[in-house]
């Protein structure tokens, strides 16, 4: 079983959004797929609770209730706490992929730091088979704090394996229980397209681009553009009739 682990100290930087995205695509792919919620917020298992009964089907494991993190899974993804860098040497030891979101400012790159420490004086990177890769995540358009943000991954040596805009898709689709993988493709294809790199760099997915793009229906030269939001109330239209189409064809089975 492959372990996939979200870490960072500093709340808001975006660990519960790519540990349900990374989720949904993974079990979209048919792959048997746990999301391991160990934050007493629960923000991820109250994400699963909202999630449409017609989508991907995903394990839910309250690890913050202190489950047993087993199953017959094929990759498990660990939305982990803040607090949890010197507490959760379990996970260190068989963690296959940690990912680092940091939003890139000031404030964000300096926690950053402090964690990239602590990771070293806990024993996080005493797991040689490790690989550690950064996000980041919600960037505005033409912010000039990206350079800065580059240095710091230089003094790290630190990859930086994919940037995502900041969005209004994200949140709205979160809200429906849902995830960018679970809309029409066409709508958030600028969003998906900045995908593509963690999809390879996490290396559940052996798959060369053109094909990874011809399955979220895009083209190899899209490019992020201005926002198009997704609206919420369509969202949840489009559900509820899928929904109840669902239930009129199980009454007429019956």
């Amino acid at each position: 079983m492959k372990h996939i682990v979200l870490l960072n100290p500093k709340g808001g930087c975006g660990k519960t959004t790519i540990a349900t995205h990374l989720a949904v695509y993974a079990s979209t792919m048919g792959l048997r797929v746990a999301l391991a919620d160990h934050d007493k917020q629960q923000s991820s298992h109250d994400w699963l609770k909202s999630r449409p009964r017609r989508c991907a089907d995903i394990a839910a494991i309250a690890a913050y209730d202190g489950v047993s993190l087993e199953g017959e899974f094929d990759v498990m993804i660990h939305d982990m706490p803040g607090a949890a860098v010197s507490t959760a040497h379990s996970i260190a030891s068989v963690c296959d992929k940690l990912i680092i979101p940091i939003t890139p400012s000031p404030i964000d790159i300096k926690a950053a730091l402090r964690l990239w420490v602590t990771l070293s004086n806990n024993g996080w990177l005493d797991n040689t088979s490790m690989n550690i890769g950064v996000i980041a995540n919600r960037v505005k358009a033409n912010t000039k704090y990206l350079k800065t943000f580059d240095s710091f991954l230089t003094r790290t040596g630190l990859p930086r394996i994919a940037t995502l805009r900041d969005t209004q898709n994200y949140i709205k689709s979160l809200d429906a229980g849902l995830t960018l993988f679970d809309l029409p493709p066409g709508r958030v294809a600028n969003d998906l397209a900045q995908w593509q790199p963690i999809m390879e760099w996490t290396g559940l997915f052996d798959l060369e681009d053109e094909e990874l793009l011809s399955m979220m229906g895009l083209e190899d030269d899209v490019q992020p553009s201005d926002d198009k939001f997704v609206s919420l109330e369509s969202m949840n239209y489009e559900q509820q009739q899928e929904e109840d189409a669902m239930d009129e064809y199980s009454g007429e089975l019956g």
